[in-house]
Parts: structure tokens; sequence; C-alpha cells
């Protein structure tokens, strides 16, 4: 069996067995920023990255780490029994890594999805893999932003079902993801309100397969700070942990941006934007954050150790990507007689439920305030439109008047033509549907905000 640890069919239990003798599973989440024409040396980073998960060393040490902890090359290969990658965007890329690690990992996918290339999610695998779903985000930034691309890679859940590892511990669900990115840390570039729409349909789904009795890992690039709205719904929704807190505690950001690079990935495993990272060499301390994450469930699964791997160089090119990959090993707990979760808001504690309301309240700000910058948005769009057509009407009537410059007036009508279209169909087509979806949101936010509050009433009572 792939995975270490006791895997004894023949054993009449694993209530009564020692932590330490069960099963265990590892995993690694890696965004490998794997962007066509715009990624810096891609090629030969995914294929780095393929030759280090089959075992062929490509990497040294970072220069003058002064922690043996960090950018060490391990004397022994490092398996793992599922990774999960992001930003997988090319097919090539996908090619070399199955080619590479299909000893190692023989069970694979890549998921397709969106307009463009799809949405760079892969996983692969030493344990067989039973069924996989994909679920694309309703809400995932605009067409507009034809330079940011979140829209038409289609950003998505890849679900993935792994064959039973043990009779006595319940089946894994590995919800790998890639959310929309922000752009800036405040305002409309920043995505805040569709990434938290994305979290919300995310924290639904963890949930269906956690009463579905599977041992549910959230994992991926989720572009979500620890302690985040976004962070939060996916954790006081579920009551899924976060692993890296769960082993080493809350980390003050603060207390993180004063602390040398190296002791701030040991530490607070800032997988992404640390100088240590060549291709984000200009980034400042307090920039460095945690955006790689294994979200689990608690009661099917046990951190045990943690950590930033990818650390290393590649010879010649530099670190294998802009982020620098997570690993998590945990233990599979024995199922329970009766594995049928209570609902959640009969087992948590009322400081809980307080802040799930909480969470409503500003997920309600959230969706307010980008609403009133979507209907903006839609209003220019249909008024570009009706421009255009006045525009339109009064250009075909002076170059009816006029001999001269004819050809100015064709070029002229044909731009005010294709553009006023262009942004009347973004009005109708997209304008409307954002629209649609985000009230969808507020209305499942609602309900479920009035069904708590109930709750927190009934409890008063008592």
């Amino acid at each position: 069996m792939p995975v270490s640890g006791g895997s004894d069919h023949g054993s009449s239990s694993t209530a009564s067995k020692p932590v330490q003798d069960l099963p265990s599973f590892k995993l690694l989440t890696f965004n490998t920023w794997g962007l066509k024409w715009l990624s810096t040396n891609r090629k030969e980073r995914l294929r780095a990255i393929g030759d280090e998960l089959s075992g062929r060393f490509t990497s040294v040490p970072i220069p003058g780490s002064d922690n043996i902890e960090l950018g060490k090359r391990h004397s022994q290969f490092e398996q793992y029994d599922v990774v999960a990658l992001q930003e997988v965007w090319c097919q090539e890329d996908w090619d070399y890594i199955v080619m590479r690690c299909s000893e190692n990992y023989p069970y694979h996918r890549i998921f397709y999805s969106g307009i463009i290339t799809g949405p760079g999610l892969a996983i692969l695998s030493r344990i067989p893999i039973e069924s996989t779903f994909l679920y694309r985000f309703p809400l995932n930034g605009r067409p507009t932003a034809v330079h940011r691309g979140d829209w038409y890679v289609g950003k998505s859940v890849a679900i993935t079902l792994l064959q039973q590892i043990d009779n006595n511990t319940p089946p894994l669900a590995i919800m790998n993801s890639h959310m929309h990115a922000p752009y800036a840390l405040q305002g409309d570039a920043a995505y805040a309100c569709h990434r938290a729409c994305q979290a919300w349909d995310f924290a639904k789904l963890a949930n269906l397969y956690k009463k579905a009795g599977y041992a549910v890992i959230v994992t991926g690039d989720l572009n979500s700070r620890p302690g985040s709205l976004h962070h939060r719904l996916l954790t006081d929704e579920t009551d899924l942990v976060d692993s890296w807190e769960q082993l080493y505690g809350q980390q003050d950001p603060e207390t993180l941006a004063k602390l040398k690079p190296s002791e701030q990935i040991i530490y607070g495993c800032t997988t992404c934007d640390s100088n240590l990272n060549t291709y984000r060499l200009d980034k400042r301390l307090d920039e460095a954050c945690r955006l790689d994450y294994a979200l689990v469930d608690p009661d099917r699964l046990l951190p045990t150790a943690a950590g930033a791997r990818f650390t290393e160089r590649i010879p010649g090119v530099g670190s294998f990507s802009d982020h620098f990959a997570y690993t998590c090993t945990l233990k599979l707990l024995p199922r329970a007689s009766s594995d049928i979760p209570l609902p959640m808001t009969a087992s948590q504690t009322r400081e809980k439920l307080i802040q799930r309301y909480a969470n409503y309240q500003e997920m309600l700000q959230c969706l307010a305030q980008y609403v009133v910058n979507a209907k903006r948005q839609k209003l220019l769009r249909y008024t570009h439109l009706g421009l255009s057509i006045i525009v339109l009407i009064f250009s075909c009537f002076l170059a009816f008047m006029t001999d001269w410059a004819a050809i100015f007036w064709v070029l002229f009508i044909a731009v005010v033509c294709i553009t006023g279209l262009l942004d009347g169909l973004l009005a109708f087509m997209f304008g409307e549907k954002e629209l649609r979806e985000l009230r969808e949101v507020e209305q499942e936010v609602i309900g479920a905000q009035q069904y708590l509050q109930s709750q927190l009433d009934f409890r008063n009572k008592l």
C-alpha cells in the first residue's frame, strides 16, 4: 500500500491503536507558475519540478542560507502520497511531469475548463483515483480583465476521491483549487468580493463531502491570507482546521515581518512573496505571506508535520516557481461506529457561532460594496452603447453630406460600431449575469444568517 503506517486490513480495530500506528498520508501542494510566454523560465522550471518529484535531484541549496532547515538537499528522496499542482497551463509541461513521475505516481489527472487552457489544476497520486469532479466558480473576475486572465481560464475546484486506504479509516476527498488572485491589497483590483463568493461555494462543497463521510482536504493556492474573510469562511463554515496553524499556532503578521526571510519560512511558512525566491527579490519583508494551504477535517485527520518545500534553487535558472510548495503529513483517524456528523450549529460553541455571524455581516458588506461597482460598470457599458448609436447616426449623416475623407468616416464608423456593440454585449451577457450571481450569494448568506440568529436566540433562552 502506498501510504505508510498500519494498513493491516485484518486488524480487529484501529480504535485502540496509538497515534503513531495509524495510517499516515503525505500531501504536497505547489503553484508551479506555468503560464505560457509570460512565466520566466517556464519550461526549465516545470521540467525540474518533474525531475525532483521523480527523485532525480537537480536542485541546490539557497546560497548563504544560515539555517540547515532551509533549502537543504534531502539525503533521502521525499515521497508524497498526493501532489496537488496549480498553474499547470501547458500540455507539454504536464506530459513531461507525467512521463517523469509515472513510476512514483501511477495515477494522475489534469482538469479542463474555461476558454483558454483550463484552470491549471492537476493531481499526481500513489493511491488509486476512484473518481474526479470539477466545479467551476460562477463568479471569477471579468472578461474585460484580459491582462489578468482569471475569467478566461475558468478558476475551479478539482475534486479527487481516492480509493479507501484502510477499512477502518474514512476515504479521502482532495479538493484542489486556485482561487482568484488579488492584484492589490484593497480596492477594485483586489477582487475581494469574487474571492469571498468562491470561498462561500467552496465551503458548501466541502461540507457536502464531509457529510458523505469523506476525510476532506481543501488544498491549493487559495490566494487568501490567514485570518482574512476568505480564510475564515473556509474554516468557520466547515469546521476544517488549517494544518499549519493546528501544529504551530497562528502567527502575528507584525512579528513575522520582523524576522529574517529564512526565519519567516521556518516559523511562518511564507510560501509567497518571500525575497528568498529569485522571482520575488524586490519584495519587502512585510509582504511575505502564506497563501498555500491544506485545510483538513480534524475529526478524521490529524496533522503531525508541515512545512515549506521546493525552496531550493535550480542551477543556472533560479527558484522552482514564484511560490514555494507546502507539505503536510496527516494521520488518518479511525472511523466512529456511527460516522454521521452533527449539524454544525449543534456542535459549535456559542463563541464560534457569533464569529460565523460576524463573518456573514462582513460578507454582506463586501457584497453590497461590490454590487454598487458592478451596477456602475454595467451602466457605463450601456451608456457607451447608446452614445455609439448616436455617434454612428451623426457620422453617417456627415459622411453622406461630405465627399472628402470618406475612408476616415468608414474607419471611424467601424470603430464606433465594434466598441459600442462589444460593450453592450458585455453589459447584457456578463453584467446582468454577474449581478444575478451576486444576488444569489447574498440571499444564501442572508438565509444562513437568519437561521444562525434563531439558533443563538434559542440558546439564550436555555
